[in-house]
């Protein structure tokens, strides 16, 4: 399904975790771009020692670090779940784009592709076959009158 199509609810959903999306990678970018240009002397292998010597510091950084990891775990886990659910293809690139570009990327990424695919319908197939007797209406206008 083509943005354009999107209607309604879908339509303001895509369009916040569009701009979000977007926000977060100019946010992001912006950041990594000025740290790695304040840290080019040491090399690309230098740039990676000096963050993770900076990252993980103090206990501070650490505590924020390990919070960034277990909600990043947690989100794997919910985008597995609904990528399944909705037939979202590559979910492998979103969760691996989390430590690689940001979470705040990757995330807002993924429930756009998600609510397009609601929007467009593709979502769960419903139940094969008619109904059974389990998934039948139950009949309540009687219930409780009869003594």
């Amino acid at each position: 399904m083509r943005f354009g199509d999107v209607r309604g609810q879908d339509r303001a959903l895509c369009v916040f975790y569009g701009l979000f999306t977007l926000g977060g990678f100019a946010v992001m970018a912006g950041m990594a771009a000025g740290y790695v240009a304040g840290h080019l002397d040491g090399g690309p292998t230098g740039v990676v020692r000096d963050f993770l010597t900076e990252a993980l510091g103090n206990l501070a950084s650490r505590f924020i670090y390990a919070d960034l990891t277990l909600i990043w775990l947690v989100l794997a886990g919910y985008m597995i779940v609904e990528a399944r659910r909705h037939r979202i293809r590559h979910v492998w690139a979103y969760i691996v784009g989390a430590p690689a570009l940001a979470l705040c990327v990757s995330f807002p990424l993924f429930m756009l592709v998600r609510q397009l695919k609601i929007a467009a319908g593709d979502g769960p197939p419903g139940p094969p076959g008619p109904p059974g007797p389990r998934s039948a209406p139950m009949d309540t206008t009687t219930r409780g009158t009869r003594r």
